[in-house]
């Protein structure tokens, strides 16, 4: 009896609890937009410790309303959701978050701006989790924490199919010391002996006005921006778009036009110098591992990403390998193998613009 009455209590206490949880508001905070940030993303005033004391974790899915918008995201402290889908962000070193679709613009998707409210709910605690866990993508910018000064600026050689030794770099940015890297990779790039410069992150005002800061120690990039050897392009993020290509074009164009060594750069050095170079690469029929793995010492260098690891693979299918189906226009499940990479390059560059006759004087120079 005592057993059955023990019993009947606690069947009793469950039941009251799962009416009482299933009668409990959801966690939501309200915030504004205080910033349209550079690449379209929201940035709200909800501060990261904020938003972890209203009981949210990264990991978690949660529910965003904002303009004309509303859909369910993941919360991450990185880029971890595939091109052109949403994502709700708490990057490491940021104190606000931000709602961000990958390789996209949040505002343009919403429809809203500064000012603008956005209404954050919880939808599936540690929904996301396992992609965060495998993801979580975490950089220093010490240098100590680095094995050397090329790892530490993301700095390499571009040596593969036609392009000779000695003609084609890639790092991060010569000029932008937000990552404190600028000095790093200016006395690189000058011991290198880098002519011409493809920036793809920067716009020529804020060029200028990194030489104006305290920390400004990149007289290398200086002298070839002042000498006119410096195209700044501006690029999005997102590399699907005309904008984009047109941008490619360009700045390939202006280094056909120019003298070798080149260099090729973003801010990290990463993403979208990353589609430069393994577009270069396969217009001058460097071989699809060779490709990969150039694109992926980015985040070896930065994060220590050990190849064969799933880590390594999810990135790479979802950055590396898309890119190259988008520049190919091949469908989402295209076997690479199938693609000839070489004229691929060749029919993307032409179709947005670049000239047969600058498309065979920029391969001249590299070769």
């Amino acid at each position: 009896m005592k057993v059955d009455r023990i019993r009947f209590f606690a069947v009793c206490f469950a039941a009251v609890f799962f009416l009482f949880c299933a009668k409990a508001e959801p966690v939501s905070v309200m915030g504004k937009v205080i910033e349209i940030e550079k690449y379209g993303h929201a940035l709200l005033d909800i501060r990261a410790e904020d938003f972890d004391q209203a009981g949210f974790d990264l990991g978690d899915v949660v529910t965003v309303s904002a303009g004309s918008y509303t859909g369910d995201m993941p919360f991450f402290n990185g880029y971890y959701v595939k091109r052109g889908e949403t994502m709700l962000r708490a990057y490491p070193g940021h104190e606000n978050i931000a709602v961000c679709v990958n390789y996209g613009k949040f505002n343009e998707l919403a429809g809203i701006g500064v000012g603008d409210e956005v209404i954050i709910t919880l939808k599936e605690k540690a929904g996301a989790i396992v992609l965060q866990e495998i993801n979580n993508l975490v950089y220093t910018n010490e240098r100590s924490d680095y094995a050397s000064d090329e790892i530490f600026a993301n700095f390499r050689p571009v040596i593969m199919g036609q392009i000779r030794q000695d003609t084609l770099y890639r790092s991060c940015s010569p000029v932008n010391n937000e990552n404190n890297r600028a000095a790093t990779a200016d006395s690189l790039i000058a011991g290198a002996g880098v002519r011409t410069v493809m920036n793809l992150a920067d716009t020529p005002e804020e060029i200028e006005s990194y030489f104006g800061d305290a920390d400004f120690a990149s007289p290398w990039y200086k002298a070839l921006y002042d000498d006119g050897n410096v195209i700044a392009l501006a690029m999005p993020v997102n590399y699907t778009s005309d904008h984009f290509a047109e941008g490619i074009v360009e700045g390939l164009v202006f280094l056909s036009e120019h003298e070798s060594p080149y260099l090729v750069h973003c801010t990290e050095g990463k993403d979208r110098a990353g589609f430069v170079c393994l577009l270069t690469e396969m217009l001058m029929g460097a071989e699809l591992e060779d490709i990969l793995q150039d694109y992926m010492l980015s985040y070896v260098n930065y994060y220590g990403i050990e190849p064969g690891t799933d880590k390594y693979q999810m990135i790479m299918e979802n950055n590396a390998i898309d890119m190259i189906r988008a520049i190919a226009g091949a469908e989402k499940d295209t076997e690479l193998e199938s693609i000839d990479l070489s004229c691929a390059a060749h029919d993307y560059l032409v179709s947005h613009g670049m000239t047969e006759e600058a498309i065979d004087t920029l391969k001249s120079r590299l070769k």
